[in-house]
């Protein structure tokens, strides 16, 4: 999945679970609950970064950060752990650096990470695959500024 749902995900999780021992496991682990629901995310092995691809990242980076702001001013009294959360929301994306370093790969534990990662991905067409993206983030933003 693309940064934002990840971000806006570990930011509810922070407003549902206001406990930093368990809100932020479970924004980790929420990760990989997400990126097994079939999505559009064009950056899986074996790829090759583009200009698009840094432009779409820089977009979906501030997008993010708009997006889990507008939520903290809903809830200010957790916003350190809500901001903490949508970060470890996306650790486990940081294996992407592959695709920039791919020397990293050659790391045995991390290659055993990067290739079960990619693996658990369920990647679809961009149009098909943006709807759950765009509806887990819709019911993250109902949660994080309207309480339901």
């Amino acid at each position: 999945m693309l940064i934002t749902p990840h971000s806006l995900t570990g930011a509810t999780i922070a407003i549902l679970v206001p406990n930093p021992v368990i809100a932020i496991p479970l924004s980790i682990s929420s990760h990989f609950v997400l990126d097994i629901i079939p999505h559009w995310q064009e950056t899986l092995y074996p790829y090759v970064p583009t200009k698009t691809t840094w432009v779409r990242i820089l977009v979906d980076l501030l997008l993010s950060f708009f997006l889990v702001s507008w939520i903290i001013q809903s809830h200010p009294n957790i916003s350190s752990l809500i901001w903490l959360t949508a970060f470890t929301a996306n650790i486990p994306d940081l294996d992407s650096v592959a695709s920039v370093i791919p020397s990293i790969s050659k790391i045995k534990l991390f290659k055993k990470y990067y290739d079960w990662h990619n693996e658990i991905q369920k990647e679809t067409s961009s149009l098909i695959g943006l709807i759950p993206q765009i509806t887990v983030s819709a019911l993250c933003l109902l949660v994080g500024k309207l309480n339901l």
